[in-house]
């Protein structure tokens, strides 16, 4: 949050430049087929803008400012085999170029790789029949693990603030580590 115009001006420039440092950790569905990657989709609201999809690079020329391009890198922390061979959680790490409403829902869902508990892109959690497995979590997987930027009024100093799992995430973590999911 910045406290004044110019303060404003150089977060945004920062966002701009992609020397802003931001680092999320989530839980997804499946696994990637390599361990490290870098996803560039072009995103664009729905009309009710509640919602990112996924567009082609024709569809995004034709959309002009409608459409944005989005950045995310990706890197597989750990792998947890679901108990009766139902499939795989994968903890990954997402590290965005860019800044997009939904970025990283939109982007792993698109990509095979939906978060846990997300209700609007994890098509698990929409549709409601007995066959669906899903994991019941309150909220998505996802956590903003890591933020760094440079200072906006002292030229030259990093700021980075890290935050520790929230206690549902590591309950989550914990019942895939035993197996109990």
């Amino acid at each position: 949050m910045a406290m004044n115009p110019t303060a404003r001006r150089h977060l945004i420039a920062q966002l701009q430049n992609h020397t802003m440092r931001r680092e999320y950790v989530a839980y997804v569905e499946g696994h990637p087929t390599l361990p490290k990657g870098t996803w560039r989709n072009w995103l664009k609201l729905r009309d009710d803008e509640l919602r990112q999809f996924v567009i082609t690079d024709a569809e995004a020329k034709l959309a002009g400012d409608a459409a944005i391009e989005a950045i995310t890198h990706y890197e597989v922390l750990t792998e947890f085999p679901l108990a009766g061979g139902a499939g795989i959680v994968s903890k990954l790490r997402f590290r965005l170029e860019t800044g997009c409403k939904h970025q990283i829902r939109a982007q792993a869902a698109f990509a095979g790789l939906p978060l846990v508990g997300d209700r609007v892109y994890n098509r698990k959690y929409r549709e409601n029949t007995a066959a669906t497995s899903r994991i019941e979590i309150p909220r998505q997987a996802l956590h903003a693990a890591v933020l760094s930027l440079e200072h906006p009024a002292q030229s030259n100093t990093q700021m980075t603030w890290t935050a520790a799992l929230p206690e549902d995430m590591l309950k989550l973590e914990a019942l895939l580590r035993t197996g109990r999911i």
